[in-house]
């Protein structure tokens, strides 16, 4: 159930659903068979295993004190996440005040606080592990075991790399689950501010009438402020020399279809009218008149073939 309920909470179905409910509205029933399929097999394929072999169950380590202790640090890390949405919710209600007068980082839960939260928590959760304090059913520490001590000198470490972060790091992986860096922010002194790109945001008419004046054409970000996804591929393939090169060439217009008012519902048709889903990350190259010339629909951990996506969209 466990491993169900962890699937289905942080994996990003949305999308994914939106997209087969589109195609079948539009008559086409084969591929959303195959993908509700695929999608109800991942679901059951827990309960099948061990419904084949149940004596898997019999193998799980006996509970005991120390599984309190597991229960605890695990409280922990759903506070850590429990963070993260709040900062989509920050990001999505901003985003109707504030318009489309730009990128909307969030008002409250801003990357560096997002990470400042989790340092605490991570902080907590060593000096828990080391019996600095107990929770009400805790046994008490008698001994500090080799396996302690790894696992206090692990959350140390990630608070450590996390505190890189807020002073304009790349994390990685983990940049997929935290709000977007703010480039001017004072506390950006490990990042390259000259990697940012120049994004038009919300507003594909001026998109096509600066393309028209910069005889270009224009490259569409859809993407969302709660897409994990999106925010990968902005911190890990946008920023790489040769991918922002072959950007530059282009018009950058970034059009978010996830937030609450007229304008984000107008964008999210504009791209199911134009490429038949509202697939989330999806990138397209049109024209100046929005004629499509390509589309990249989601992520790609290959620079090269985003290059090439890229080609096949220049202006000869």
């Amino acid at each position: 159930m466990g491993l169900t309920f962890t699937l289905t909470s942080f994996t990003c179905t949305s999308p994914f659903i939106g997209t087969i409910l589109v195609s079948t509205a539009q008559g086409n029933w084969k591929m959303p068979l195959l993908g509700m399929l695929v999608f109800s097999t991942v679901f059951a394929l827990p309960f099948f295993v061990l419904a084949t072999v149940p004596r898997l169950l019999h193998s799980l380590p006996r509970s005991g004190g120390w599984l309190n202790s597991v229960k605890v640090v695990m409280g922990f890390l759903e506070v850590a996440a429990a963070v993260k949405f709040l900062s989509n919710v920050d990001l999505v209600w901003g985003a109707a005040y504030a318009g489309s007068n730009g990128p909307f980082y969030g008002w409250a839960f801003t990357r560096e606080l997002v990470l400042a939260i989790w340092i605490v928590i991570g902080l907590a959760i060593s000096a828990y592990i080391l019996g600095f304090f107990r929770m009400k059913l805790d046994s008490p520490v008698k001994r500090l075991s080799t396996l302690r001590i790894i696992f206090a000198g692990s959350f140390f470490a990630i608070c450590i790399y996390l505190a890189t972060g807020i002073f304009g790091r790349k994390l990685g992986e983990l940049e997929s689950f935290l709000p977007p860096k703010n480039a001017e922010s004072s506390l950006n002194i490990l990042g390259n501010k000259n990697e940012e790109l120049h994004w038009i945001t919300n507003d594909i008419e001026g998109a096509k009438r600066q393309a028209k004046l910069q005889n270009k054409r224009i490259f569409v970000d859809f993407t969302g402020y709660t897409c994990t996804n999106c925010r990968w591929m902005e911190a890990n393939i946008f920023p790489q020399a040769n991918v922002r090169e072959a950007l530059d060439q282009f018009v950058l217009v970034r059009l978010y279809t996830d937030g609450e008012g007229e304008i984000y519902e107008r964008q999210q048709q504009f791209e199911q009218d134009l490429f038949g889903t509202v697939a989330l990350p999806y990138y397209a190259i049109i024209d100046a008149d929005g004629k499509p010339i390509a589309a990249y629909p989601g992520l790609t951990r290959s620079s090269s073939e985003f290059i090439d996506f890229l080609n096949k969209g220049k202006q000869n």
